[in-house]
């Protein structure tokens, strides 16, 4: 039986530890770790708003060494891997930004390769206790492993769901659509998709969401306050689970998950254009969905970055492959094995 959702054993392991007591490592507001291509710093919640959590910067300092994944205009600006909203289908006051708000405490685990983060429920208004963990593998990737509980499911209203929304604040970009494989109609074949995040509906606000392909949209009421991040494209839709876009100095920058679509959780694509009237840095976000969530049940889900040279959309769907063998799942489902 599927019941794991694609957490590994050993993170299961860190959540039962952590519920209970603090992690191995060192806990800090800022670190930097170097391995293999990659540079990169990771900043905790101390300074948030102000400063971001999460990755401050990323830089592959073989293929562009001097040039950051990450918007560079302020640290208030700039981050990936930041957990910016936690949703729920109804208006209140939590639904924007809450997750920049109170402890979300960072360690350097001791391989030195690895950061944690942990937010406990009580430093969070939704309940929801949750650990990050990100792990800079040669030559060029960032693993990421988050895992959650929902404390309090019915804090999240009738519409019964809960959608967590990372952010990724990119640097200049050379085209402003992310790629992923689709369906631009119900009938049309899987073909490669540019998503652009065009204007189709009136609570469209400089961006908007992809889902997959058996995917449903969310429901929401009329008067909710923070509608921007929910609702998504009857189409395109997307097959696969990942998506690549393509910044300047030839670079490419990819994000892979483990899963697509199950009738208890998914992932969803999001890009958000605000500041491309300023910059050509547009916002390649995610969420993470979480329907009908059950208390002491762990959810969560598996996902790597990878930051190098662009050579092409084929080499993209091959890197998505080779990880795809590396977590020993079906690629065609998207699946971990039992």
């Amino acid at each position: 039986m599927e019941t794991l959702l694609g957490i590994s054993c050993l993170m299961i392991l860190a959540i039962v530890v952590l519920w209970d007591s603090q992690p191995e490592g060192k806990q800090t507001q800022r670190a930097t770790i170097c391995h293999g291509d990659l540079k990169v710093t990771f900043r905790d919640n101390s300074e948030s708003p102000r400063v971001l959590s999460g990755i401050g910067s990323l830089f592959n300092m073989k293929d562009a060494p001097f040039f950051d994944a990450y918007d560079t205009n302020s640290e208030g600006a700039s981050g990936g891997m930041n957990l910016e909203h936690i949703i729920c289908g109804h208006a209140d006051p939590h639904n924007a930004f809450s997750p920049r708000h109170g402890e979300y405490a960072m360690y350097v685990l001791p391989n030195e390769k690895s950061v944690l983060w942990h937010r406990k429920a009580e430093d969070d208004p939704w309940g929801i206790e949750s650990i990050t963990k990100i792990t800079v593998t040669p030559p060029h990737y960032l693993d990421i492993e988050f895992a959650c509980e929902v404390t309090n499911p019915r804090r999240f209203g009738q519409k019964g769901y809960a959608i967590l929304f990372w952010c990724n604040y990119m640097n200049d970009v050379e085209k402003i659509p992310i790629y992923f494989r689709g369906k631009n109609r119900s009938d049309s074949e899987e073909s490669w998709v540019d998503a652009d995040a065009s204007q189709v509906t009136r609570d469209w606000d400089n961006g908007g969401t992809y889902r997959h392909i058996a995917a449903s949209d969310l429901p929401y009421d009329d008067n909710h306050n923070f509608k921007l991040n929910i609702w998504s494209y009857e189409y395109p839709r997307y097959t696969r689970p990942f998506y690549y876009g393509l910044l300047r100095h030839g670079m490419v920058y990819m994000l892979m998950f483990d899963r697509a679509w199950t009738p208890e959780d998914e992932i969803r694509f999001s890009i958000f254009k605000f500041k491309l009237k300023q910059f050509p840095r547009p916002a390649w976000d995610y969420q993470y969905v979480i329907r009908l969530p059950q208390p002491a049940k762990v959810y969560g889900y598996r996902a790597r970055v990878v930051w190098k040279k662009f050579i092409s959309p084929e080499d993209c769907m091959a890197e998505y492959d080779h990880w795809v063998s590396e977590l020993g799942f079906n690629s065609r489902h998207w699946r971990p094995c039992p």
